[in-house]
Formats: structure tokens, C-alpha cells, sequence
């Protein structure tokens, strides 16, 4: 996983030349997803995110990462990925919220959420 804080897409345009990314299953959208921090395409084509998990802003701020399987905390709420070998389960508070991208390895609900699926890595 790969958590970028509050990178700026200014900064992160300044240095993409200088920095290789590694592989990363699940990547964290910097500013939460807002277009303030677009991750370059140079490092999302590195890192090839499986999911990318965009936080919470107004929805018109947002960078959706077009072509990446997302998920929107806006929409889902509250978030917990448990990780074990080879997978993430993800539980959402929102039990209407849904997605096609993660398999459904029938869990049950955990953590006070709502089972939404696996992410296989």
C-alpha cells in the first residue's frame, strides 16, 4: 500500500523524473482524491494500483483516476481493509454501496461494517 498524505500534484510534477515507484496493490490518493493531488501517470503506470481509495471532499474536487477501480469514501463512509496473505477484505459502513472489481469471498461483517469484497493481491 501506498499512503501519499498531502502531496501536491505541483510537487509531485517537479520531482516524477526524479522517483520510481514500486508496485503497489492499493494506493491512498493524496489531498483524499482532490484534483490538487493527481498523481502523476508516470507513478500511478508504476505503481498500477489494483484500487485506489479516494478519501472525503466535495465530489466536483475530486479526481476519480479514470481506468482505476476505486473506492469513494464520500459514498462508502467509514473504511477497514483487513489484510491477510494474498488478499484485502473490505468492510464499508455503507451497506448500499457497491462495487464489480473485488470478488465475493462470502465473509461476514466485521468491525461494525459491511462486507463489500475482496481485493485478491
Amino acid at each position: 500500500m501506498v499512503w501519499m498524505g498531502d502531496l501536491e500534484a505541483t510537487f509531485m510534477e517537479k520531482v516524477k523524473d526524479d522517483i520510481s515507484m514500486d508496485r503497489a496493490d492499493i494506493l491512498f490518493a493524496p489531498h483524499h482524491g482532490r484534483k490538487s493531488g493527481k498523481v502523476p501517470k508516470k507513478w500511478l503506470d508504476e505503481m498500477n494500483p489494483s484500487m485506489v481509495v479516494i478519501g472525503e471532499a466535495e465530489s466536483s474536487h475530486l479526481d476519480y483516476h479514470a481506468g482505476r477501480d476505486t473506492l469513494t469514501q464520500n459514498s462508502c463512509g467509514d473504511i477497514v481493509l483487513e489484510c491477510v496473505r494474498g488478499a484485502a477484505h473490505v468492510f464499508v459502513r455503507n451497506d448500499t454501496y457497491a462495487v464489480d472489481f473485488l470478488d465475493d469471498r462470502s465473509r461476514s461483517d466485521s468491525h461494525g461494517l459491511n462486507y463489500l469484497g475482496t481485493l485478491g493481491v
